[in-house]
């Protein structure tokens, strides 16, 4: 039994946060929170105009109206997901995420992150270019992070399937 998670980022350099996370898991559930970057300590300020405008289209303000604080997004997926033996990410900027995202809050995940290539090169023998091939050709990502969680789990199944 496994749980996917994927991220949104405020923009993809090492000064990004995350500001957005999701999951799906086994049973079909899938869930989504916004991150408010006012919660955390951390220097949380970089925004990258041109990834909000052509990649997640979420809002620095919607962000701080509707997002979640940090340590409440920790404490949920470590509640949920800290059940789960493997839990997989699409890339490693998703590793990175969860990293930044466990800092500013002072806390550890329950759970190990596994990006989803070496977890399907050790399991199956599929190299990463087999999972974003079918990755690219079964599904659309909308850069939504449960959307797009969903989106690899069902990846992920039909790779596991057929090999």
């Amino acid at each position: 039994m496994w749980a996917i998670v994927d991220f949104e980022a405020s923009g993809l350099s090492e000064h990004s946060y995350p500001i957005e996370v999701g999951y799906s898991l086994p049973d079909g559930t899938s869930n989504s929170m916004l991150i408010n970057p006012l919660s955390t300590s951390d220097n949380w300020t970089h925004w990258d105009q041109q990834a909000q405008l052509d990649i997640h289209k979420v809002t620095r303000q919607t962000l701080e109206q509707e997002g979640m604080q940090v340590v409440d997004v920790c404490q949920h997926l470590n509640t949920v997901l800290g059940q789960y033996e493997l839990v997989l990410c699409d890339s490693e900027w998703d590793l990175f995420w969860l990293g930044r995202l466990y800092h500013a809050a002072h806390m550890r995940p329950s759970f190990v992150l596994t990006e989803v290539s070496h977890w399907l090169k050790n399991k199956n023998g599929l190299e990463r270019g087999h999972f974003k091939l079918a990755l690219d050709s079964l599904c659309e990502m909308k850069h939504q992070a449960g959307y797009d969680a969903k989106q690899i789990r069902l990846v992920i199944d039909t790779l596991v399937k057929s090999s």
